[in-house]
């Protein structure tokens, strides 16, 4: 698949690079320089006052950004700038004064892996089961990953991170739809819970379009796709929340929110989408079985799912004490390590 943000990434990356890091501290500077030796590379640190200078290739310049997000704070990758030009070449005015912080190099670096993950095919769906109380299939969440070319996986979080700090969700939601899509194709069962952040949708219309399309060509049935609203707490413009679910309740399609009692912001939302499937926050069925507290926090939104219509579905399960304790308050839908962990249709590896 084509990434229409490519060229946007590449411009920052080239095949041979000269970095230029500027610090805010003499502490910073000295925690990066030892760190970037560490790298076998040569260090020039005579361009300016806590500055320093290294040619790396893309691979090198990844582990570097790695380690710098790993060993600075979020205030010094916010206040220590770079510049990335080609190999040789000198600064200029404007360059200097189009400065990156190294937290937004951090982004770019990995939106690039990100773009070539798009590109070549390398991101894909795993299924993860949820069942009903009699432990019979109900369906399937579909959870994004990637892949690395050595074979590791890339689990969705850090991806996600990429794709929101480069301006890539669009294209990442596009493509991991469609693939949740094809691979609950294969697997064959019951309903397909497809994960979504409305951040990532800049067009409900022709975002349906692409869906029905899919969904007609798959054979699949509107009523079996279930679009989860993820990041819910995070989201800022609800009209356009609202939009997008009024388009696909439209289509036929079903609407679950995620993480439902994580806060106050997920209870909000739960009267903002009034959904037809009520996830509850894993961190509320965590020892659910020891605790009265959650336990009467979940009874109350289990009893709400109930009284409006909706399925109630009980996530990260990890214990039969958890599963017994919500299975006896009346939970509808079962999801976690206990009874499955993610995995591949084709191979049925976890993943």
């Amino acid at each position: 698949m084509r990434c229409v943000e490519s060229e946007r990434i590449r411009e920052v990356v080239h095949e041979r690079n000269r970095v230029l890091l500027s610090f805010p501290s003499a502490f910073t500077f000295e925690k990066v320089l030892h760190g970037c030796g560490a790298q076998n590379l040569v260090i020039a640190t005579d361009v300016g006052p806590r500055c320093l200078s290294f040619e790396a290739t893309p691979t090198e310049l990844r582990a570097i950004c790695s380690r710098l997000n790993l060993e600075l704070s979020s205030e010094e990758r916010t206040h220590s700038r770079a510049l990335v030009l080609p190999a040789g070449d000198e600064p200029t005015l404007s360059e200097y004064l189009a400065t990156l912080s190294i937290a937004q190099l951090v982004a770019v670096v990995d939106g690039l892996r990100l773009v070539e993950l798009i590109e070549n095919d390398r991101l894909f769906s795993a299924l993860q089961p949820i069942y009903r109380p009699d432990r019979t299939l109900y369906g399937h969440e579909a959870l994004l990953r990637g892949r690395e070319l050595d074979g590791t996986v890339i689990p969705a979080a850090p991806l996600l991170a990429a794709a929101a700090e480069t301006q890539l969700l669009s294209a990442v939601d596009m493509a991991a739809r469609r693939l949740a899509l094809e691979t609950h194709a294969r697997a064959g069962a019951g309903a397909i819970f497809v994960n979504f952040d409305p951040s990532g949708i800049d067009d409900p219309a022709d975002c349906l379009r692409d869906t029905v399309a899919c969904v007609g060509e798959l054979g699949l049935r509107p009523d079996d796709v279930v679009f989860e609203v993820t990041e819910s707490g995070a989201v800022r413009d609800r009209d356009h929340l609202r939009g997008i679910l009024r388009y696909y309740r439209d289509a036929g399609f079903r609407v679950a929110l995620d993480d439902v009692g994580a806060g106050f912001a997920g209870l909000s939302m739960l009267l903002e989408v009034q959904p037809d499937v009520i996830k509850i926050d894993m961190a509320l069925i965590r020892g659910i079985d020891r605790d009265r507290y959650r336990q009467s926090v979940v009874g109350h939104l289990i009893g709400i799912a109930r009284d409006v219509g909706a399925l109630s579905v009980a996530e990260g399960i990890e214990t039969e004490a958890e599963m017994d304790w919500v299975v006896g308050a009346g939970i509808d839908l079962l999801q976690g390590f206990l009874l499955g962990r993610p995995f591949l249709p084709d191979g049925g590896a976890r993943a």
